[in-house]
């Protein structure tokens, strides 16, 4: 079991290792010049392992990359070299293929598009060395993605560029709450996918503070020549991990959630709901999840799903604004028509 267990995990160790030098590759190709930051922030790494991996395309694959100064970033020394063919087994192509088909679905039908001409042309790369049926295993395997807004690939190509160079936005965006058409100027700190929604991460200077906002309702968007610094004290990992979800507040508070033994069945089976989550087993079958979030509204309607087989047990004020849903819900399906059927 330990030897399997190690070979599995080699496996996806070299998995990983492959789909940093595909992406590198890439955008090296399209002349964005990556470099160890950009690399260690799209993979979530250390700016050390971004180095193994270009040291690596350099050195092992003798590919022929240098890094420019003037662009802060690698680039091709001779524009028409080919990424030479990688031999993989039928269990990395099932992994690849896995990753463009859930991307694909996720992220809408026009950047789905271009993902699944992007990961063609990798497995027109990597496929001359073994035969597979790529059709056969493509038909083996789906996904039912959640609903989600279609994001425009310009802008958040266009973003990304941004956030790299460390250029200042401006843009007209829909708030959602209020139905209002506004203004922003914003400095571009990180692009993130949650449940399949794209949002950008930027210090909003209207709030003078960071703000998440839905790429989808970004109405224009102009990438001005400002330049600006990362804003001082701010800590993207702690931001990340401040909320639940990408709902956010302005206080810390202690949740605790009380599931029963039916519930915690289910949860016991899945991975962490919250990045500093604890749970806690207790005597018959049941389970409590702790965090610290800023974001009892998303917390809220986390709770709800589960009815009565969930109870918070603290903040109070979470609680109460579960009682007032509840009250609410109570009267709308205790009188006698649906709210629809009393506008009628």
């Amino acid at each position: 079991m330990k030897k399997r267990d190690q070979t599995e995990s080699q496996r996806r160790e070299h998995i990983r290792h492959l789909e940093k030098v595909f992406w590198i590759e890439l955008q090296i190709r399209a002349n964005l010049h990556p470099n160890t930051t950009t690399i260690a922030e799209h993979f979530e790494v250390s700016q050390k392992t971004a180095q193994r991996a270009l040291d690596f395309m350099r050195d092992r694959l003798r590919m022929p990359i240098a890094y420019s100064a003037e662009h802060r970033g690698w680039y091709y020394t001779e524009p028409y070299f080919a990424l030479p063919a990688i031999e993989m087994t039928e269990g990395d192509l099932v992994a690849i293929l896995l990753a463009e088909k859930l991307a694909r679905q996720y992220r809408g039908t026009a950047i789905g598009q271009q993902i699944a001409e992007a990961f063609a042309k990798i497995l027109q790369a990597v496929t001359n060395v073994i035969s597979v049926d790529l059709n056969a295993l493509a038909e083996a395997h789906s996904f039912e993605a959640a609903a989600t807004t279609e994001p425009n690939f310009d802008t958040i190509r266009r973003l990304g560029q941004a956030i790299r160079e460390r250029r200042r936005i401006a843009m007209k965006y829909f708030t959602a709450t209020r139905g209002e058409l506004t203004d922003r100027r914003a400095d571009p700190l990180h692009l993130r996918n949650a449940a399949g929604e794209w949002y950008l991460i930027a210090w909003d200077h209207l709030r003078q503070a960071p703000r998440d906002f839905l790429i989808s309702r970004i109405r224009e968007l102009e990438i001005t020549e400002e330049q600006f610094d990362w804003p001082e004290g701010f800590d993207l990992d702690e931001y990340l991990n401040s909320g639940f979800g990408m709902i956010r507040g302005s206080s810390l508070h202690e949740v605790e959630i009380l599931f029963d033994e039916y519930q915690a069945r289910w949860i016991r089976e899945r991975d962490q709901f919250h990045p500093a989550e604890e749970r806690e087993e207790l005597p018959g079958g049941r389970l409590i999840l702790r965090m610290r979030v800023t974001a009892l509204d998303g917390v809220k309607r986390f709770v709800m799903q589960y009815g009565a087989h969930a109870t918070v047990i603290r903040p109070d004020e979470l609680r109460q604004t579960i009682r007032e849903e509840i009250a609410a819900m109570q009267e709308i399906y205790h009188s006698e028509k649906g709210g629809a059927e009393n506008d009628k």
